[in-house]
């Protein structure tokens, strides 16, 4: 697969970038975040680096040292947003306190908390669009999870361009590798040889987005990009009824479809 072909043709076809869009990439220090910064910036967007050091010991460090080094060699600015400043602890201790008081695993928490980061943090930056690395696998098992969980609902942003330009409070979000399949952006950054990690979170076990991974490996591409299509025929009602009644949350001034939002609502925990 010609991979920067298929993010160009993804980017056309969803109109994920207009003119001189400011767009900043979420990264996290792996394969797939760092490949879409290489393409975009190669493809002549207006991109920057938008990261959030969780203090995650010796993988944050080195993450961190590596995208600082990847993005100056690009010449493209890097943002660091830092854990401790924004919230006093590191993702451990924030994880590990939920984990007691309100059983959330520990996945949960870190995607609230990134999500809640990231936002901000772009819109800080006048950012236009926020780009992820999600792939076609990480969007295939976010549909059948959320289908296996009885809520199809939850898979709401499972799109290519997610949250609409015109949801006041927060900075879309884009996704251009939503239809290239992870074995494909892996050979890509090998091929690049960029000065990454390929190890996966050192926390990411036992849960259930690691189950259906490894149940899902048996699937091709076709099949994959079969479960992602077929769910966009269901999903832009549900993302217009996601996206009703959105307000703020009374504490942190970010969208939220009640008093608090879901960061705040941990937060008072921690």
């Amino acid at each position: 697969m010609d991979i920067e072909a298929e993010v160009l043709r993804t980017i056309r076809e969803y109109r994920l970038i207009e003119g001189d869009e400011k767009v900043a990439v979420a990264l996290s220090g792996g394969k797939d975040s760092t490949s879409v910064l290489y393409i975009l910036n190669k493809l002549g967007y207006n991109v920057c680096g938008l990261m959030i050091d969780l203090y995650l010991g010796e993988w944050s460090r080195i993450h961190r040292e590596n995208m600082e080094r990847f993005c100056r060699e690009l010449g493209v600015p890097l943002t660091i947003i830092d854990l401790k400043e924004e919230l006093g602890q590191g993702i451990c201790f924030i994880k590990a306190v939920l984990r007691k008081k309100k059983n959330l695993t520990g996945c949960t928490v870190c995607g609230i908390i990134k999500r809640w980061l990231l936002n901000r943090g772009a819109k800080r930056i006048g950012a236009d669009k926020l780009a992820t690395g999600h792939n076609l696998d990480d969007e295939a098992q976010n549909v059948l999870m959320n289908f296996l969980k009885g809520n199809i609902f939850l898979g709401v942003n499972s799109a290519p361009a997610t949250g609409g330009k015109k949801v006041e409070g927060f900075v879309q979000r884009i996704k251009p590798l939503f239809f290239v399949p992870e074995s494909e952006v892996l050979k890509y950054a090998k091929r690049k040889k960029f000065k990454i990690l390929y190890d996966k979170c050192p926390c990411a076990f036992g849960t259930y987005r690691v189950d259906t991974r490894e149940w899902m490996r048996g699937i091709g591409y076709d099949k994959k990009r079969q479960i992602v299509e077929n769910f966009q025929k269901i999903a832009l009602p549900l993302r217009r009824r996601a996206f009703e009644g959105v307000s703020f949350c009374k504490n942190c001034g970010e969208p939220s479809r009640g008093e608090l939002c879901n960061a705040c609502k941990i937060f008072v925990e921690i």
